[in-house]
């Protein structure tokens, strides 16, 4: 793939990624204890701190042309890039490619059966749309920029004209004077929309290193997240006041127009699911040492071993083990940002293991599993961050006085 991407094809690429199902729940969770303009409002900043490190990521990515696995080897250790970070976030993104062909595979045999009067099992339904989505993130990059080119207009089209038909029977004004009857805090609800992004926010060196100049990675990263996350977000919490849902699946079957419902839920998870994998694959190649060429092959292995474990149904048991790694993910922007800012320092850090960024990144962790806040995100990010300029000036004091 030539590093000549425009800002549009990146801003498709993230916008196919962010419209899914569960970003309409995002706007259907906050407008349970939010008025309509605080939703948005907690909405926006919690989605621009997501997008101000993600830019910052991206001019790194740009500059080194790395994905985000390579990129925190300075903050890391090439080793401890590799077994780490690729680690958790290839497990991490493997696991929700599972979950979310489960959903895309249990969906599409529902509504299916509404329309056709025909039940598809839902294993068969979930190897058929699983595979295809391995496919597509197998032919890489180029394939899924092609792929948004199509999803993503067909999918707003298809939102609108479910808010077009959701007001006809419904005012605008009553979504403007709900008052809901338990309320929490604008940075409560930061803390839900960060959390709902945080990944995407650190595997964007993965695609944004292709971009053409700096100006293309940013531009990418703000329009392609911030617009379609705000999208989705007034439209599900528009769908949860006036249809009680925040499904749009349920709305278009409930209106009559499961053909419309089963459309705009394949090509949502079609263009969020293939990002998982192709990060995934990304994530073990390096984690394995494997030249770059390699990573079709294993982006198809982990594929094929996501459709499968998703099939047997093994991963409903592992939500809880997947949230975790999650968290884990975070940390690691912090210490990718601090390593970047700390210049030429890296020369006195070993060149298979940095001390300073792991243990950063687990004091990051530690804060994000021992605090009740819903900001944990930008703790762990920020703490990790300054943990790992603070050790990395002490050791680099330590050398020059010993030489």
């Amino acid at each position: 793939m030539e590093n000549n991407v425009k800002w549009h094809s990146l801003a498709g690429i993230w916008f196919g990624g962010i419209v899914s199902v569960p970003a309409l729940l995002v706007g259907s969770v906050l407008i349970n204890s939010l008025s309509f303009y605080n939703a948005i409002l907690a909405g926006f900043l919690g989605f621009s701190f997501v997008v101000a490190f993600m830019c910052i990521l991206s001019v790194f990515s740009f500059q080194k042309r790395m994905a985000t696995v390579s990129l925190s080897s300075k903050g890391f250790g090439q080793l401890g890039a590799n077994y780490i970070v690729g680690l958790v976030i290839g497990l991490s993104t493997l696991g929700w490619f599972g979950v979310q062909t489960s959903i895309a595979g249990a969906s599409f045999s529902r509504i299916f059966a509404e329309m056709n009067g025909i039940d598809i099992p839902i294993w068969l339904s979930s190897i058929f749309w699983g595979t295809i989505m391995v496919l597509t993130a197998v032919f890489g990059f180029k394939y899924l920029k092609w792929l948004n080119y199509i999803a993503v207009p067909a999918i707003v089209l298809l939102l609108v004209y479910g808010l077009v038909i959701t007001f006809k029977s419904h005012d605008f004004s009553e979504i403007i004077k709900y008052n809901p009857k338990e309320k929490i805090s604008i940075l409560q609800a930061m803390g839900v929309t960060i959390g709902f992004i945080v990944v995407g926010g650190v595997i964007s060196p993965d695609y944004n290193r292709f971009a053409k100049s700096k100006k293309d990675a940013v531009l990418g990263s703000i329009i392609g997240v911030i617009i379609p996350a705000m999208l989705l977000l007034v439209i599900g919490a528009i769908l949860a006041l006036t249809q009680d849902t925040h499904d749009i699946v349920e709305v278009f079957s409930s209106l009559g127009f499961p053909f419309f419902a089963m459309s705009i839920l394949i090509l949502a998870t079609w263009t969020s699911n293939v990002m998982n994998i192709y990060s995934s694959g990304l994530a073990f190649t390096n984690l394995l040492n494997l030249k770059s060429h390699s990573r079709a092959k294993v982006t198809l292995a982990l594929g094929l071993l996501g459709v499968s474990l998703s099939v047997i149904g093994i991963l409903n048991h592992f939500i809880g083990f997947i949230t975790l790694l999650t968290v884990t993910i975070t940390p690691i922007a912090g210490v990718i940002i601090a390593a970047q800012l700390a210049g030429n320092s890296g020369k006195y850090t070993s060149k298979k293991f940095n001390w300073a960024g792991i243990i950063s990144w687990l004091i990051g962790v530690a804060l994000m599993l021992l605090t009740n806040s819903n900001l944990k995100y930008i703790i762990g990010l920020v703490t990790a961050g300054i943990v790992f300029l603070i050790i990395n000036k002490i050791v680099e004091n330590y050398n020059e006085k010993n030489q």
